[in-house]
């Protein structure tokens, strides 16, 4: 095991800490940390800058955000808690002279709404073609423009330890190792599992057997001519045996190979979003000496009692340390990666913009 977590407040070390947590998540273009200290006393004038690291690793940069000082007998200590530096991106608008970026790729578009706020950033893999216009909405958060820009790309935003953020897609790369909880043939758990603790949710409360995903502006069965040219689209799922429809209405005038697409991200989505299990594992390297666990890895699972041997999606991590609590302690939630598999887009088509796509339909 490496040495003990190293946590910085305003470029010294704060040693006087005996708990803390660090929460990364796929979802969260922000991560997030706790610590717990026998006594804090905050400082009322400027911000106060944390940065985290587990050896050679980069856990967190960011701010304290909030010190819950409290003489609550059943508190223990002081809890110190904030997020990594995007969180200033989920909390702040952006401002962009004249609303609008015009001929700007995804990554120049992140970079220059970043900048600002002291956050560089970076992609893994081909952001795809440059955006003619990006239009920001009065008021719109820093985030929501990130995710909003992203999704068109088919791409999604998230903090790395450094405090910048980076562009890619999940499943990036895979674990160093599996994850296992096995059975010995007399039905004992087997010594070599490294899966301490699990808990699992499977549900099909949001699952149907039918979705039928129409465009906006659906007609009733005696309309014609263009009012009759709405297109519409449908994905089966063979697991609901019973009778289970859902209609779902996009959000444009799309075409029914746009719809296709989009009803079969949303049943492979909730399909996957069905199966969402938690693991705990001791230590928060994935092999010893190796890489810290991160969210968006790939990960082999052989979890014989919830009977899943696939490959899973890491969609967040939890690092804990609490000697009352086993020590170093990582909890992973995994998804099925069809869960994330990014979401068909397609131009809203209001007003006008909506008939003239049915004319064209009509028209051929």
């Amino acid at each position: 095991m490496a040495d003990a977590p190293e946590i910085e407040l305003d470029g010294k070390i704060y040693d006087d800490w005996q708990k803390c947590s660090f929460n990364f998540s796929i979802s969260d273009i922000a991560n997030s940390f706790a610590l717990t200290t026998p006594d804090f006393t905050p400082d009322h004038g400027e911000d106060m800058a944390v940065k985290a690291r587990f050896g050679d690793h980069e856990l967190l940069t960011g701010w304290l955000e909030e010190v819950d000082n409290s003489t609550v007998p059943d508190q223990e200590g002081t809890r110190l808690s904030g997020r990594s530096k995007a969180g200033d991106l989920v909390d702040c608008s952006a401002i962009v002279p004249g609303g609008e970026y015009h001929n700007l790729s995804l990554l120049e578009a992140c970079a220059g709404l970043c900048k600002p706020f002291g956050i560089g950033v970076s992609a893994l893999v081909d952001v795809g073609d440059r955006f003619d216009r990006i239009k920001i909405e009065q008021g719109e958060e820093v985030g929501q423009v990130i995710d909003r820009i992203c999704r068109e790309r088919g791409l999604m935003a998230w903090s790395v330890g450094s405090g910048d953020i980076v562009l890619g897609r999940p499943g990036f790369a895979r674990a160093q190792t599996d994850l296992r909880y096995r059975y010995t043939g007399s039905g004992q758990l087997r010594s070599d599992n490294n899966i301490i603790e699990l808990s699992a949710k499977l549900t099909k409360a949001n699952r149907h057997s039918k979705l039928i995903m129409r465009s906006q502006g659906q007609t009733s069965d005696d309309d014609f001519g263009i009012a009759a040219a709405q297109s519409e689209a449908a994905a089966v799922d063979d697991a609901v045996r019973r009778y289970r429809p859902k209609v779902l209405t996009s959000d444009g005038a799309g075409s029914s190979d746009q719809l296709r697409q989009r009803v079969n991200w949303e049943m492979a989505r909730r399909i996957g979003k069905s199966t969402a299990i938690t693991y705990q594992c001791e230590g928060w390297q994935q092999v010893p000496g190796g890489d810290i666990w991160r969210p968006g890895l790939l990960v082999a699972v052989e979890d014989q009692k919830n009977k899943i041997a696939e490959e899973m999606l890491i969609v967040s991590v939890g690092l804990t340390l609490d000697e009352d609590k086993g020590g170093y302690r990582t909890s992973l939630s995994v998804e099925p990666p069809a869960a994330w598999v990014p979401k068909p887009n397609f131009e809203k088509a209001d007003g006008d913009a909506q008939y003239a796509a049915l004319r064209r339909a009509v028209r051929g």
